[in-house]
């Protein structure tokens, strides 16, 4: 038991370094439609992710498999009946408003429970692991592409770029890391260590399986709850927050390169030319036309505004209802504190 939920916990957290790894290797396939992924070739590389560091040493890696689903997070929250949310309605997603996911949204972990380990960790249970872990790993690939972001900021300022249109990507830049570093470190720090340490010291002086499933039991429902997963109005505004981080990262590449050379033509593959077309709808992930190279450096200041006007649009909405719940649910008092001291320190 201990080992099990050990593991599961350490996948969830995303804390192996593996898993690290393992989105390394896997972002080209994980990049797809869930329709385009395979599934066998995912299983393959997170395979050679967990042989290859240190999680071959857990005893119980061979039982963790690789799902992906085919609807978001929201979505696929919405289906399951039996998830108190607190007298919210969650509604069925407007497909047509539903933007264009892919396997960095949809990818989980899957674990092989033996019997009489299914007594305590069942189906149930097991999807309740891994609507935290999807949430989790898609913030986390949140992160990592505006880290990619930043750097080539710093490589531009390395560089001696110090214009207008550097210093506003950069100070926006600056602001999104520090909302989603904000909410991986409460949903990390404050909300999972705690609950896990807390049920782990109950399961020490566990008498007997009911009393086990019972703690368990608990520790889900309070990590399904403060993680926000079982409030649709909060998820809905994260995830929007992150959409809008996405797609500028997604377009700084090209607006580095339109600083660097304003006079080119640049030709940017589609993966780089979604946002610009979408900065106001924010419906779909990538766009069939590309829009026109900016010339000069007063046409690059002003989609980065664009996207500022977005995300701090967005931050303006959840002020009002996460400072509303952290009144009635203490444990969200931190996390508004975080999220809502981001603002934009340096407007431009």
């Amino acid at each position: 038991m201990q080992y099990a939920v050990c593991l599961i916990f350490d996948l969830i957290e995303l804390q192996d370094d593996f898993l690290v790894y393992f989105m390394g290797i896997a972002h080209d396939e994980l990049d797809k439609t869930p329709n385009e992924i395979s599934v066998e070739k995912l299983q393959s590389l997170l395979d050679l992710a967990l042989r290859s560091t240190a999680a071959a040493a857990d005893p119980l890696h061979e039982d963790v498999t690789c799902s992906v689903d085919t609807g978001s997070l929201l979505k696929r929250l919405s289906i399951l009946k039996d998830l108190q949310t607190g007298g919210e309605t969650v509604a069925e997603p407007d497909v047509v408003e539903e933007p264009l996911i892919t396997g960095m949204e949809t990818f989980s972990v899957n674990y092989k429970v033996q019997w009489a380990l299914s007594l305590v960790i069942s189906r149930k249970a097991l999807t309740k692991y891994q609507l935290i872990f999807r949430f989790l790993f898609h913030c986390k690939h949140v992160h990592m592409q505006l880290c990619a972001a930043w750097q080539l900021h710093q490589g531009a300022r390395a560089r001696d770029m110090h214009g207008t249109a550097i210093s506003s990507s950069s100070i926006l830049c600056m602001n999104m890391l520090k909302f989603i570093n904000s909410l991986l470190h409460y949903l990390t720090f404050e909300v999972l260590e705690p609950n896990w340490h807390a049920m782990h010291n109950k399961l020490e002086n566990a008498k007997s399986i009911d009393e086990v499933i019972q703690y368990h039991y608990f520790f889900m429902e309070k990590c399904l709850k403060e993680c926000s997963l079982l409030s649709p109005i909060l998820l809905k505004k994260f995830e929007k927050l992150k959409l809008v981080c996405l797609q500028y990262a997604s377009a700084t590449q090209w607006l580095m390169r339109s600083i660097e050379a304003p006079d080119s033509n640049n030709s940017f593959d589609d993966s780089h030319s979604s946002s610009l077309e979408n900065l106001k709808v924010l419906k779909l992930r990538k766009s069939s036309k590309k829009p026109n190279s900016p010339t000069d450096e007063s046409t690059v200041i002003e989609c980065v505004l664009k996207f500022e006007t977005e995300f701090s649009s967005e931050l303006e909405n959840l002020s009002p209802i996460l400072s509303s719940r952290a009144q009635a649910e203490p444990y969200l008092t931190h996390l508004a504190q975080l999220i809502l001291g981001v603002g934009m320190d340096h407007r431009m």
